[in-house]
């Protein structure tokens, strides 16, 4: 079944202008590694290797070929779960090599099949046009996602660095790529690989970890909104600041070649063209106005990007945002304000722009632009931190320091306790013990199982103690198995200008020094996904610092030899999946310095219960009581328990509910759950994926 979405994947282009070159940069460090590997472990060493130098389980377990796969920082990471997902293993319990869930009688006689069937599954899918079957390789069954990884240590020209199953399928589905159901891991990667590079000139050619890098975080960024018509819709955004006036940065053309740019600065306006259309304001979606550009101007362009310039003109632009205008792809004409909502003049003569905004024009004059603007006549820049950071070094005096729309006090939207307990499924008393635990810990762990609602609290958990939305005292960033210390607190970077490197601080220094400055007010660093990184290497010397009675004292930072210490009104939130195995790695004197507090599905709790009385749907209740059935048995299971249980964030704010809803959550999201989790006992998935299935008949 081929799968489409439409008129999300045209915001990639503008996306790889700003960030190739920083991901070319960033997956620097892991290629050498990859080529280390490959050194030490060329393809064709694969036919040559002992049982006890690929197995896990073994005496030479460390020493491994599939331990340093799993837990040797190389590529994306594949740990947690079980040792099953490389084929063969050995188990202590059973003391002998195993092939899934099935005891090998006589590993001489299986080790040769297995390892032929491995190199060439591995060498065909590398030079074939498409990826092999792996239901063609039967010794192979379960190791999709660390097939995947080799794929892309291997031929990183043909598959890229990303083995996530779900990652994989959401980018497929954004970018419009058809692909059969039941596809595995290994072919979604190798299929995204061939159409993103075809696609995309600059990607023909690239390495497979760059371009995993720049579509993870493209994915990861801004761009990544809800489908319009999704079956499920949010009163808010996941993290609870939908209501928040954000500053955005627009970069802006006044006409072809700027050449409006004299009027539009002396009136403090902007404007844009498309005047034909009338009144942007009378559209009720951007599919509209695309619709009717076609009937005004035929219908052999698709005009996506002239339809979503027009409405973000009129709609997404806010009172405040900063516009950065541009000459052509190379120059900066002005630095400006919004000052006014959309407003249609039809008073200007015929063939003039008719389309206007008020901008107070704060800096007039030519300035070089960092590197090649994009090429369309208005951009949201906002998500590009380090490309806005190069436009307003533009316009700082030698004797001030730029003011970043600070002309009036922010104010913020009012959150409470009362409200925390409305939106998350929390009793009271649950959460004055977590509030005093992190008021008394200052580090706190928020630890369950997927979909308890990890994330979707914590913003809102920080707001309401603060009592206001303030997003400039919050700050969320997430761990990955590429993030460093030099991302956290400073490192060394390719300078700006000219050659060489330059200190370049991290996410968590410069919060520390901005909490610093307002020390009666509490600041809050929010990390997702904290099992995900390197802690000892992300954290380095900071290990003490966060200390709660360590507070306030100093240390030598690495780089820089700056005294750094951490405020006392930095509060630290971190989350992590239980179902993740690899929160066992952790170390332990971070576990010391962090609070654990687990968040656990809240089928039972009594405002879920209410929610379910308010939809008043029976085939609703039944699949709620299907999955609290189920959770027992996950929590029974061995090889699972209670840490893998599913949440209720599955069935939360539905605001209607009919069959295709119900059915899109039992075969798109709870179904693939579970062949994950059984992936070695088919009959488990299909005993319990009928059971979900006959309970919304």
């Amino acid at each position: 079944m081929t799968k489409s979405y439409d008129g999300k994947a045209n915001l990639f282009e503008d996306y790889l202008r700003v960030n190739l070159d920083s991901a070319r940069q960033g997956e620097q460090a892991g290629i050498i590694k990859r080529n280390e590997f490959l050194e030490k472990y060329p393809l064709e060493r694969i036919k040559e290797l002992t049982p006890e130098e690929y197995c896990l389980g073994t005496d030479n377990s460390k020493e491994s070929l599939s331990y340093l796969m799993e837990f040797g920082k190389i590529g994306f990471g594949i740990g947690g779960g079980s040792a099953r997902k490389h084929g063969v293993y050995f188990s202590k319990k059973e003391n002998c090599y195993m092939n899934g869930s099935t005891a090998i009688e006589d590993i001489e006689e299986f080790w040769p099949r297995f390892k032929e069937s491995l190199y060439n599954f591995i060498v065909k899918s590398g030079s074939n046009e498409e990826p092999l079957v792996l239901e063609d390789y039967p010794l192979l069954q379960g190791m999709a996602m660390v097939l995947t990884k080799y794929l892309s240590m291997y031929f990183p020209e043909k598959y890229i660095s990303i083995g996530s199953f779900a990652v994989l399928k959401e980018l497929m589905d954004h970018f419009g790529y058809p692909y059969e159901d039941g596809m595995r891991c290994h072919q979604l990667n190798g299929l995204f690989s061939k159409n993103i590079r075809k696609d995309y000139e600059d990607l023909k050619f690239e390495d497979g970890w760059v371009i995993g890098n720049v579509a993870w975080n493209f994915m990861d960024g801004e761009e990544k909104k809800h489908h319009e018509g999704g079956v499920k819709t949010n009163k808010e955004s996941g993290l609870g600041d939908e209501d928040v006036n954000e500053t955005h940065y627009w970069i802006y053309s006044p006409g072809t070649n700027a050449s409006k740019w004299d009027d539009f600065s002396n009136e403090g306006v902007m404007g844009i063209g498309w005047e034909e259309l009338g009144d942007l304001s009378a559209f009720n979606s951007r599919k509209e106005m695309q619709d009717k550009m076609k009937d005004i101007w035929g219908s052999d362009k698709s005009y996506k990007m002239d339809s979503l310039a027009t409405w973000q003109f009129a709609n997404d632009i806010k009172v405040g945002d900063v516009i950065y205008a541009k000459k052509g792809m190379y120059k900066v004409v002005g630095r400006g304000v919004v000052t006014s909502d959309y407003f249609y003049n039809e008073d200007v003569p015929e063939g003039e722009y008719r389309h206007y905004r008020k901008v107070d024009w704060k800096d007039i004059g030519e300035w070089p632009h960092p590197g090649q603007a994009v090429m369309k006549t208005l951009t949201d820049i906002t998500s590009y931190t380090d490309y806005v950071q190069k436009l307003e070094a533009l316009f700082i005096d030698d004797d001030d320091e730029v003011e970043l729309v600070e002309e009036a006090e922010k104010t913020w939207p009012v959150y409470s306790k009362t409200k925390f307990l409305e939106e998350v499924y929390m009793d009271e008393d649950t959460y004055n013990t977590l509030t005093g635990l992190i008021d008394t810990k200052k580090n706190v762990i928020l630890q369950g199982a997927p979909g308890v609602g990890k994330t979707y609290a914590a913003n809102r958990l920080a707001y309401s103690i603060m009592g206001e939305k303030n997003k400039d005292r919050v700050m969320m960033v997430q761990f990955h198995q590429s993030y460093s210390y030099e991302d956290f607190i400073e490192g060394f970077r390719p300078a700006s200008e000219g050659s060489g490197f330059e200190i370049k601080k991290g996410s968590f220094y410069n919060f520390c020094k901005k909490a610093a400055d307002d020390l009666e007010n509490k600041y809050f660093f929010i990390i997702d996904e904290i099992n995900r990184g390197n802690l000892s290497k992300i954290f380095g010397e900071l290990f003490m610092l966060i200390e709660k009675d360590k507070r306030g004292n100093s240390l030598q930072l690495l780089y820089s030899d700056e005294k750094f210490f951490v405020p006392q009104n930095v509060y630290i939130i971190g989350m992590m999946n239980t179902a993740d195995r690899s929160l066992a790695m952790l170390d332990y004197a971070l576990r010391r310095r962090f609070a654990f507090f687990e968040i656990k599905p809240a089928f039972d709790q009594a405002r879920f219960i209410e929610y379910r009385m308010g939809l008043d749907n029976a085939k609703f209740n039944s699949l709620i009581e299907c999955v609290k059935k189920l959770n027992e048995k996950i929590k029974e299971d061995p090889s699972l328990g209670e840490g893998f249980c599913i949440g209720h964030s599955y069935f939360c704010d539905l605001k209607d509910v009919n069959d295709a809803i119900l059915n899109g959550i039992v075969e798109y999201e709870l179904v693939p759950l579970l062949k994950e989790y059984w992936f070695d006992d088919q009959t488990m998935v299909r005993d319990w994926t009928e059971k979900l299935r006959s309970s919304i008949k």
